[in-house]
């Protein structure tokens, strides 16, 4: 990433505050934070608040399986294209997100009794030196970090989701919990944890947050928000055991309006991801 990167598209802000949303966040706060956009999130985002009343809980695959076949065999009968299928018709941007309510308004609804069971959860474990086969590391794209003097991120923990084999939650406490962006632009990188996780392919990780505090350089405290109660990154890596995996998760500051004084933290995904290394 440079400083000259180009703002965050509309994609990019839909799935952030449509997050938000379903999860109670509010309408008017997320079209303040991103007022450049307003007139095209307010449809999409009451169109998620019509389902974040829904009571949120875990759906299995299967269920969600299920509930694309009923919304697909529903729409084929009809004769005339519905609302859901003539609003994305009219802002593409937002045909997947529209398919995404619709499936999880269904998978939620209609599919309780399918989802009875959650996806276990293993904590990683710590081993000796030299036998472990997973590190995390976080750096900072810069965008509007050179605003700050200092903008310290606590870490609760983080969460991998593991697919293969069967699903399970992979959870583990940084052994650093507390790291400042200002100092790691670019390509540096502080790692925050390394241990052992089990083997097999990954697509996802969530890293939650405590805390942040941020101060800009004319000694004024910044705020400072999450685009919900985590930053979630969904890449694809694999963690062997011939192999140690070194995955760096990237964050960036940007600021949510011009002169708003205001900064979200959004993860990068294209600046994020793993590579090997061969075990010492």
């Amino acid at each position: 990433m440079n400083k000259d990167m180009k703002p965050m598209d509309l994609n990019t802000v839909l799935d952030i505050c449509v997050d938000r949303v379903v999860r109670g966040g509010t309408i008017e706060s997320c079209l303040a934070d991103y007022p450049e956009y307003s007139d095209e999130l307010k449809p999409a985002l009451e169109a998620a608040a019509g389902i974040s009343c829904v009571s949120y809980f875990k759906v299995s695959d299967q269920s969600r399986r299920e509930a694309r076949k009923r919304l697909f065999d529903a729409i084929e009968k009809r004769h005339k294209p519905s609302f859901w299928a003539q609003f994305a018709a009219k802002a593409p941007a937002w045909g997947t997100v529209v398919s995404v309510f619709l499936i999880v308004a269904i998978g939620l609804v209609g599919l309780n009794s399918a989802a009875t069971g959650s996806i276990p959860t293993v904590v990683a474990t710590v081993p000796q030196p030299g036998i472990s086969n997973f590190r995390f590391l976080v750096s900072d794209a810069p965008n509007d970090i050179a605003d700050f003097s200092s903008l310290v991120v606590t870490v609760d923990h983080v969460a991998m989701l593991k697919k293969s084999g069967g699903d399970a939650l992979v959870t583990f406490t940084p052994e650093v919990k507390q790291f400042d962006l200002v100092k790691l632009p670019g390509d540096l990188t502080q790692q925050l944890w390394q241990g052992n996780v089990p083997e097999g392919q990954y697509t996802r990780i969530e890293l939650y947050v405590n805390e942040i505090v941020g101060t800009l350089k004319d000694g004024q405290a910044a705020e400072v928000k999450l685009p919900s109660d985590k930053l979630q990154i969904s890449i694809p890596f694999v963690v062997g055991g011939d192999t140690l995996t070194a995955f760096t998760f990237d964050i960036t500051a940007n600021k949510t309006g011009e002169g708003s004084g205001k900064y979200i933290l959004n993860p990068q995904a294209g600046d994020s991801g793993a590579v090997y290394e061969p075990k010492k």
